[in-house]
């Protein structure tokens, strides 16, 4: 696992709320910025001083991960949920975020693992 990812997960285990952790599988930073293919190998290609030239060489090729399509599906519908569950306060919304959020992603083509506590 890497130290990035251990990290969410601690400060999850820690969050004492009500919670879910949704992960959008084969994706990194740039799936949640606009762009996200062409972000993605903008970072491949750069130079990074020595003590941060893994970065680069431990990503993989944007081939090889989700589409921006996808992390786009799969930001938008989760926030939507999310704000129409709580401040819409929508029976719907909430209906959805007691379910299998993970089923409902697949059937839009989107791979996510949902983390469970502990």
């Amino acid at each position: 696992m890497s130290l990035p990812l251990a990290g969410m997960y601690e400060l999850f285990d820690r969050t004492e709320a009500t919670k879910r952790m949704i992960i959008l599988r084969r994706a990194d930073h740039m799936h949640f910025m606009d762009n996200v293919e062409e972000m993605h190998e903008t970072v491949r290609q750069m130079t990074f001083p020595e003590e941060l030239s893994w970065i680069p060489r431990e990503m993989k090729p944007i081939s090889q991960l989700s589409s921006g399509d996808q992390a786009h599906v799969f930001v938008r519908g989760l926030t939507l949920a999310h704000m129409d569950a709580v401040l819409k306060r929508s029976e719907e919304a909430r209906r959805f975020w007691q379910g299998d959020i993970v089923q409902q992603l697949a059937a839009r083509g989107v791979e996510a693992v949902e983390h469970q506590t502990g």
